[in-house]
């Protein structure tokens, strides 16, 4: 089922995004260890290290994102039993390279939040070791060494959403990436089905009690139908278990 396949290439993109954060982390370390706290030093080696995940990262996400297409368009082709076997059209190899940039950019967007959230950590540790050193009169390494005794707890990551919901970073990694492959996978059985003529699909779930099931969409706004774009956010949210493929003859009926 391809809702399975796509939980398993988010899970695998998690793992991925968890050693970002892990050498975030080592770097974090490292500067509290030198006992220099100089978050420039460590925010230089976090973005040289985001653009080596990010570098990687992206050639997996455009693997990804190309084999979804092929099998909605392979999955599609058979539902319709054409014998069509033409690659992708240009203009859905075209979406397919904005869903891949989409995706990169929100990756780089939180990686960067994951940096300023290490940098700011740093500043925050020397902020304490400092005022408790002044405050105590004793040297800067002994208030050092006192506050790396008493604070053991690893540096978290997060994503903030619009409801201000805390989402450990990974987790967020997880869903922006699984929401966007099952987009690719409806679009291009809208795309294949539109270029065979077809002006409807069906909604299909994991579980056929499921609300959404057996919802018939339009391709075009000129119906009573409801569109892609009109159910898209709430039918496919990041762990739907929901898809779309060709209506069948005893749905049309």
């Amino acid at each position: 089922m391809i809702c399975n396949y796509l939980t398993e290439l988010a899970g695998l993109a998690t793992v991925r995004y968890g050693l970002f954060t892990d050498g975030l982390r080592a770097i974090y370390r490292r500067a509290l260890n030198s006992q220099v706290l100089d978050d420039s030093e460590a925010a230089r080696e976090a973005a040289q290290l985001a653009l080596t995940f990010l570098g990687s990262e992206r050639e997996a996400m455009q693997a990804a994102i190309l084999e979804i297409a092929e099998i909605a368009h392979r999955e599609t082709l058979d539902e319709i039993a054409s014998n069509d076997t033409e690659k992708l059209a240009d203009e859905a190899l075209e979406h397919l390279s904005v869903s891949a940039s989409y995706l990169a950019d929100e990756l780089l967007a939180q990686a960067s939040r994951d940096i300023a959230t290490m940098r700011r950590s740093i500043q925050r540790v020397r902020l304490e070791v400092s005022l408790a050193s002044r405050a105590s009169g004793r040297s800067r390494r002994a208030a050092m060494m006192e506050y790396m005794v008493g604070n053991k707890s690893e540096l978290e990551f997060f994503f903030h959403d619009k409801a201000s919901r805390k989402w450990e970073s990974k987790l967020f990694v997880r869903s922006i990436f699984r929401q966007t492959l099952l987009s690719v996978y409806n679009e291009i059985v809208l795309f294949t089905l539109a270029d065979h003529g077809l002006d409807r699909a069906v909604v299909e779930h994991h579980s056929p009690d499921a609300q959404h099931d057996g919802m018939v969409i339009a391709l075009s706004s000129s119906t009573e139908l409801p569109t892609y774009s009109e159910i898209r956010e709430t039918v496919f949210h990041p762990n739907a278990n929901a898809w779309l493929k060709m209506e069948s003859a005893d749905v049309h009926a």
